[in-house]
């Protein structure tokens, strides 16, 4: 990387507070920023205020909470209280706020909390991706071509102001479209009637041999592993009518609505697997039966055992329980016994089938 002349950096530090200004900042602020490490931070924090930021005390009485409750909703949402008297919650997260109340209304506090956690954890997500995919992707290669970092930061200033509002009016495209799909499954409600239950067909599917692998790959080449496996397995999940529940690093978890839809999902992940030099394979577990659904993620004995199932599976083959085994078509797939095993947290030995495609 190109080391500036003392010259260089100090005229990219004015251009830099020039921007800063522009976007809002008062002459302290820039200055502050641009002396730390965080300018382009900074900047891009100003590009997106709708307004001037707000005290925990004056965002309470904006929204209508005490400051006990809006503490308890940022946290919720993974937003850390600013100190008293510290003006650094954003006016448009005040603004929207008061939509929990009127949920709470109606579904009860604990459950519009529970939710507000699953956006505020799937919004963390999704911000690290957009943000580390800029800085590996264009930052990084930019600065070492030479490009000044006050170029950088206007890019990225005028790049989010073109692209996020499209950007977010796709998440909440994708979200309706969830919403419609996951309201034409079945379900019933657990016995207290607090939360949903699903018959669905449950599978964990993981690399072969990973750990050992991941110690032998530069940085580079596993961010490219692990992407290439993510992709994989999201096109072959959702191809087959499945939903992709969440990814755990060299792994992850699917649900099906039905057995012949989970059978094919998890057949067709080892098939696909396969093919791809560049990956380990990969081996699946899976059950079949009721599971507690709760706040996007599902819980109880069939997942438990679903996840357990997949270290009996050798690479490149599905293991079911007798259970999901009961419920296969015998027209479809094929089903080899396996050697009764114990499972951990099962008290008896596990009666388990190889699942094969006709």
């Amino acid at each position: 990387m190109a080391q500036k002349s003392p010259e260089g950096a100090n005229a990219d530090r004015a251009r830099l507070v020039a921007l800063l200004l522009r976007l809002g900042a008062t002459e302290a602020e820039a200055r502050a920023a641009v002396e730390g490490p965080g300018g382009g931070d900074f900047a891009l924090e100003l590009n997106l205020r709708s307004g001037p930021p707000l005290t925990i005390e004056e965002a309470a009485e904006h929204t209508g909470l005490t400051t006990d409750e809006l503490v308890r909703v940022l946290g919720a949402f993974g937003l850390a209280a600013p100190t008293t008297g510290r003006a650094a919650v954003p006016l448009d997260i005040a603004d929207a706020i008061p939509v929990i109340s009127g949920a709470a209304q109606l579904l009860g506090e604990e459950t519009v909390l529970g939710i507000a956690r699953v956006v505020g954890s799937t919004s963390s997500r999704i911000a690290e991706a957009l943000v580390d995919a800029f800085r590996a992707g264009f930052e990084v290669p930019s600065l070492s071509a030479g490009t000044s970092y006050a170029d950088i930061v206007e890019q990225y200033v005028e790049l989010t102001r073109a692209t996020l509002p499209p950007f977010l009016d796709l998440l909440a495209a994708v979200i309706k479209a969830h919403l419609v799909k996951v309201s034409y499954g079945a379900w019933t409600p657990d016995i207290e009637n607090q939360a949903t239950r699903r018959d669905l067909f449950v599978g964990f599917v993981d690399l072969v041999g990973y750990t050992a692998l991941s110690r032998t790959l530069t940085p580079r080449e596993l961010a490219t592993l692990l992407g290439q496996f993510e992709d994989l397995v999201a096109d072959v999940v959702s191809a087959k009518g499945g939903r992709l529940v969440k990814l755990i690093g060299d792994g992850a978890m699917f649900v099906a609505d039905g057995p012949g839809a989970g059978c094919h999902i998890s057949l067709g992940l080892c098939e696909r697997l396969a093919l791809v030099d560049t990956l380990p394979p990969a081996r699946v577990g899976a059950d079949y039966g009721s599971v507690l659904s709760l706040y996007g993620d599902y819980f109880g004995e069939v997942v438990n055992r679903a996840a357990r199932l997949v270290a009996l599976a050798n690479p490149g083959t599905v293991v079911v329980s007798d259970t999901a085994a009961e419920a296969v078509d015998g027209k479809t797939f094929g089903l080899e016994q396996l050697p009764a095993q114990a499972l951990k947290g099962f008290q008896a030995p596990a009666v388990t089938y190889r699942l094969l495609a006709r």
